[in-house]
């Protein structure tokens, strides 16, 4: 079943996630340590909070993705640190 408008607001009601685009650095580093955004269950799977969705199910995948996103640090323009 599809994620709702409504379960994506109340995610972002409950984790703080309004605008990203002007959110502190500071808050958002708390946000990612509130697993705000994804989390590790209990089988050692890094899963989106709001969907489920598994992302990495090892080590080796995981580094795989921080590779990936990585690249998208050339791709993005710097913006002033809130």
């Amino acid at each position: 079943m599809p994620i709702t408008i409504q379960e994506i607001k109340e995610h972002y009601d409950q984790f703080g996630l309004h605008d990203m685009s002007t959110m502190p650095t500071a808050e958002y580093q708390q946000a990612l340590a509130d697993g705000a955004l994804f989390w590790i269950d209990h089988h050692d799977f890094v899963r989106s909070t709001l969907s489920g969705e598994i992302f990495a199910t090892n080590k080796e995948q995981l580094e795989v993705m921080i590779e990936h996103l990585k690249e998208y640090l050339s791709k993005m323009t710097s913006s002033p640190e809130l």
